[in-house]
């Protein structure tokens, strides 16, 4: 996927690139500000210029899958386990209430599996995105 954006910042070659909210997203006011992505990447540019910006669609995909999924099922694990266990450890509290711990338990786990997998991925080039164009601004 190819999106452009404006260089609004630059220090030591790295660019920060401020994207405008996809024609997708106009609807959706999820975003306060009209500009709802900032992405620091290498590149060679002037503040000022329009960028196009080559994210990875494979790491698109995979990034939100990791983002999303693994929480949630270490959410609903905690949750089982939570009633599972319930008898055995914590017979005098509310079972959903053990399980509800449980459950927070394994949302923790889940984002700091996400935060470590995040973490190793950034030094990977295949995840990076890429400065694909770059177009000084009209005079």
């Amino acid at each position: 996927m190819i999106r452009t954006g404006e260089v609004v910042e630059k220090a030591d070659g790295v660019l920060s690139i401020l994207f405008e909210r996809p024609e997708a997203c106009t609807h959706c006011n999820g975003c306060i500000k009209k500009h709802c992505n900032r992405v620091d990447i290498r590149g060679d540019a002037e503040v000022g210029d329009a960028i196009d910006v080559e994210m990875p669609d494979k790491s698109i995909v995979g990034a939100s899958a990791i983002s999303y999924i693994v929480p949630l099922i270490l959410l609903l694990a905690g949750l089982f386990a939570g009633a599972g266990l319930h008898g055995p450890l914590a017979a005098a509290m509310d079972v959903n209430v053990f399980s509800a711990l449980w459950g927070l338990i394994g949302l923790a786990l889940g984002l700091l599996i996400v935060y470590a997998v995040d973490k190793s991925l950034r030094s990977r080039d295949s995840w990076q995105p890429k400065v694909v164009a770059v177009r000084k601004p009209e005079a």
